[in-house]
């Protein structure tokens, strides 16, 4: 292996290990009752599955694909926006194949499933990248300090994955089809903006349409936090377990936190409700209210 190809792979190593770390510790935390071995053979089973799917399935539908329609066509060029939904949230769904993952998979715990099947496809898709991209000498000779654009990418395919996971097995146990159908179509409405900068709708040029896929992921980024912090806590944004109930020094009365704020550690300043003042609030050192449960 020469120099050239260890930027990558680098880059490839410290992503996972962030990864790793940072999903490992929210799985083992969540107090969602599930078996610690079964998770973590979900993660091992798991990392294999997007390289497979892909040289298996994606690779062969293609061939067949090309075989019966132009690649230039607008048919062939719409039917391969489909490619990466189509076979990658099926292939996730591999490792309920194993019947002890399967009765294990509960209401009650199937985000940290989601979370340790997410992180194991990532995992996989993350080294299967950098194994392409090592073959491309003009990247393969940067080191890997100059692939930040890759490691933030893959930490948010984790997250990414994990959410179009958490939506097909929140319907697992109920028409589990219409979980599945979710997932695929949370999957295409991600990748299409790649799409459309691809073909270069409206001619606003590639620099344009980056800043625009950019800010497209970042706001399916908040989401899919948006969509955990339900699963986990029952709410979309949870400032109560975030910042707590908070004290107006005002009028002396507690108050759920506001969402239009300025925080400054442990202070916010916000609207007080009952007395209808701005002012600088602290937590309620009378009011402990737990992080509600999740919604099951």
């Amino acid at each position: 292996m020469t120099s050239e190809v260890h930027g990558i792979y680098i880059a490839a190593l410290l992503t996972s290990l962030l990864a790793i770390v940072g999903f490992g510790t929210l799985i083992r935390k969540l107090d969602k009752p599930a078996a610690g071995w079964l998770l973590f053979a979900a993660v091992l089973i798991c990392l294999p599955l997007q390289p497979l799917a892909f040289y298996f399935v994606r690779l062969p539908l293609d061939h067949w694909l090309a075989g019966h329609l132009s690649r230039t066509s607008p048919a062939y060029q719409w039917l391969v926006t489909l490619y990466a939904p189509l076979t990658e949230e099926p292939a996730k769904l591999l490792v309920l194949l194993i019947p002890a993952i399967l009765r294990d998979v509960r209401p009650e715990n199937f985000v940290r499933y989601a979370l340790a099947i997410g992180l194991g496809f990532a995992l996989g898709e993350m080294w299967f990248i950098a194994e392409r991209v090592s073959h491309q000498p003009a990247l393969a000779k940067l080191p890997f300090y100059q692939f930040g654009g890759y490691i933030n990418e893959r930490l948010m395919t984790c997250v990414f994955h994990s959410a179009f996971v958490a939506i097909t097995l929140s319907r697992l146990r109920r028409r589990w089809w219409l979980g599945l159908g979710g997932a695929v179509l949370a999957h295409w409405a991600a990748n299409f903006p790649l799409t459309l900068m691809a073909w270069n709708v409206g001619g606003l040029g590639r620099t344009t349409w980056e800043v625009i896929v950019g800010l497209w992921l970042a706001a399916l980024f908040v989401g899919a936090l948006a969509w955990f912090a339900y699963l986990i806590l029952g709410q979309v944004l949870p400032l109560r377990w975030m910042y707590g109930i908070r004290h107006c020094p005002e009028c002396s009365t507690d108050f759920e936190p506001s969402t239009l704020a300025i925080n400054f550690g442990n202070e916010r300043y916000e609207r007080c409700p009952h007395c209808r003042k701005w002012l600088w609030t602290k937590r309620s050192t009378t009011t402990q209210i737990a992080p509600p449960n999740s919604p099951g």
